[in-house]
């Protein structure tokens, strides 16, 4: 499999350019409650990167994550996490 995590951290580098005055430097959308470690920026670069490779399993994403890409992604959050900040950000436009 080639290397997932090489193309996360170009498309996260993608997304901070686009995402401009939406995010924080944290790269989370304002919001009251405790910073996340995994920002949102970090969720939508992922769920990208699985969309490029044509993971359309949650589960195999992480199952994929845990076995091969534990030390590269050690803020990783869990499955649930994921979906539901996933579908909090899919509202989420950036302009050009």
């Amino acid at each position: 499999m080639r290397n997932l995590y090489a193309n996360f951290v170009k498309i996260l580098d993608v997304c901070k350019k686009f995402s401009k005055n939406l995010v924080n430097e944290r790269g989370n959308l304002p919001r009251r409650g405790p910073v996340p470690r995994f920002s949102d920026l970090e969720v939508v670069a992922l769920s990208l990167t699985a969309e490029k490779y044509g993971i359309d399993s949650e589960s195999l994403l992480f199952s994929l994550l845990e076995e091969y890409y534990k030390t590269d992604f050690p803020n990783l959050i869990s499955r649930r996490q994921y979906n539901d900040r996933r579908k909090f950000l899919s509202t989420l436009r950036f302009e050009r």
